[in-house]
């Protein structure tokens, strides 16, 4: 009984040294997407940590917002626009161009 208790004392020891040194890596990134073709904010463009499953969208003036890794990238996608992948590299504020796929436009 007396090992067990000894192993879970460890346990909860590492954990608590081990998660705050994770969260310290982490920072909130801000920024906004526009379009390269007229600088128009788009709203409902999908920012992915890559990776992860972990993301979200900008809002109706083209912001988001997300907590990330400070050496981890940001994926952007966008129906008709080509995606972008941008490294975060510790930087708090990120704004993206996304560029029109004329290609996949004329297809359509």
């Amino acid at each position: 009984m007396r090992k067990i208790l000894r192993f879970l004392f460890f346990l909860a020891l590492v954990a608590g040294v081990y998660a705050p040194a994770q969260a310290q890596n982490e920072t909130t990134v801000t920024g906004k997407v526009t379009s390269a073709d007229d600088n128009s904010p788009l709203p409902g463009v999908s920012v992915v940590i890559k990776g992860t499953q972990t993301g979200t969208t900008t809002n109706a003036d083209g912001a988001y917002s997300i907590t990330a890794p400070g050496n981890g990238t940001l994926a952007f996608s966008f129906i008709g626009m080509i995606a972008q992948e941008v490294a975060i590299g510790n930087r708090s504020s990120v704004d993206v161009k996304l560029v029109s796929d004329t290609k996949a436009l004329n297809e359509v």
